[in-house]
């Protein structure tokens, strides 16, 4: 599968202050080359455990941090890790049946966030979204 033009290469790691490190674009690379959302062991096992557990959560939370990728818990409760391409917010929908991950762009649920909390209190600041389905392939 080729990476697609957005892939994070060196200049990018470097641009925000990372040292392009082995480590860093074999898990990037993983992640690139995943339709579907991994855990942290599928991911160590994938780089065939040159990894530890520790430095791959700590890469993987910078790359949440750059927006390169988003952490989503699956049904299991197992936190898994999606390779983000979008630049600005968006949601995952995930596939039910075969778990392929694809980007939603648009979320309609922004404009009705502000109204949500107001009963408590609250003003919302972020939220997180969760879409299930089945893809094209397994409907």
């Amino acid at each position: 599968m080729n990476a697609p033009e957005s892939s994070v290469d060196a200049v990018s790691l470097r641009a925000v202050g990372l040292k392009a490190t082995p480590q860093r674009r074999a898990i990037l690379k993983v992640l690139e080359a995943s339709e579907r959302p991994l855990s942290v062991e599928d991911i160590r096992q994938q780089l065939g455990g040159r990894s530890g557990i520790p430095t791959i959560y700590r890469n993987l939370q910078c790359f949440v941090e750059q927006g390169w990728a988003e952490s989503l818990a699956g049904a299991d409760q197992i936190m898994r890790f999606v390779r983000c391409h979008s630049t600005g917010h968006h949601h995952h929908i995930q596939c039910e049946a075969c778990g392929r991950t694809a980007e939603v762009q648009t979320c309609a649920v922004e404009a009705s966030l502000a109204t949500l909390g107001r009963p408590a209190g609250f003003h919302v600041t972020r939220h997180q979204l969760a879409l299930f389905g089945l893809c094209p392939e397994c409907q």
